[in-house]
């Protein structure tokens, strides 16, 4: 038998490269991180811009390798809306990674990058924090109807024949919350003289029949701990068309109170006349 030590010595360093190739290596690029979806929640349904509402429990995210095995030297959360980055707190096993919003806001809401260093490069997930659809008062107002915070009614819209109304549905949430419009309870029917702009109706006011209540349904549904959410929020919206007649009865209350002063004034003159003179009552000439 022909003994070829270099040989032996080739086949055995290929065999190890193609267990690295094959075992080692997808181990490695298979490495990720994870971490858990949270919400906020809320008892009101309405916010703003400058003040957002505050929800009623601190959130705690966390962020931790796949593997259980690999540890952590540095964790940072960037909130993905405007970059801004959070410092992440490496618990003692290294394993882990928290980051605690004490209070949260309907500002808080939206996708978040953790990006985690480990001794294999670094490792990143996203996590969502969900909020339910809630409307925007920076520049309309809303009342609840009845006990309902999440159904409301918006700002009356006043016009007549001929008019243009815009009714705007200014609704907010993660994820964005699907929308749609129906007068008196029944779909909206879209034509020439109502149309959709994005989530505003534009409605060119051609009869009466256009009146009536006019309601935004916003929607949106996400998963936190093995549970599926679908909340539902409702803007209504009263449109009013004034009759082409409508100034006849200001005219006419005008015209009612102008003479009855003109009856007035006559009156009184009339009673002026006919007061006896006091010099003839008491015959001083």
């Amino acid at each position: 038998m022909l003994y070829l030590p270099e040989l032996q010595h080739n086949s055995i360093g290929m065999i190890r490269h193609i267990l690295l190739l094959f075992i080692v290596a997808p181990a490695c690029t298979a490495l990720s991180a994870r971490g858990a979806p949270h919400a906020i929640i809320l008892t009101a349904a309405r916010t703003t811009e400058k003040h957002p509402l505050g929800g009623t429990h601190p959130i705690t995210i966390w962020c931790a390798p796949d593997n259980p095995q690999v540890t952590i030297s540095k964790a940072t959360l960037t909130r993905q809306k405007d970059k801004k980055e959070f410092k992440m707190t490496v618990v003692g096993t290294k394993k882990n990674a928290t980051y605690e919003i004490e209070k949260p806001t309907t500002h808080d809401a939206g996708e978040y990058l953790c990006a985690l260093d480990t001794p294999y490069g670094k490792l990143d997930a996203k996590i969502p924090i969900y909020v339910r659809p809630l409307a925007l008062s920076d520049n309309e107002h809303f009342t609840p109807i009845g006990d309902n915070e999440f159904i409301l009614e918006g700002d009356r819209k006043s016009t007549s024949i001929g008019g243009d109304v815009n009714l705007t549905c200014p609704i907010t949430g993660h994820p964005v919350p699907s929308i749609k419009w129906t007068k008196d309870s029944k779909p909206l029917e879209l034509s020439n003289n109502v149309m959709l702009d994005g989530t505003t109706i534009r409605i060119k006011v051609s009869n009466e029949s256009q009146a009536g209540l006019y309601s935004c349904e916003a929607v949106n549904e996400y998963s936190v701990g093995g549970k599926t959410s679908r909340l539902q929020l409702v803007v209504n919206k009263r449109v009013e068309i004034k009759s082409q007649m409508a100034w006849i009865l200001p005219l006419a209350i005008i015209i009612i109170m102008f003479v009855l002063l003109i009856l007035i004034i006559i009156a009184c003159e009339a009673r002026n006349r006919k007061k006896p003179d006091p010099k003839h009552r008491y015959g001083v000439e």
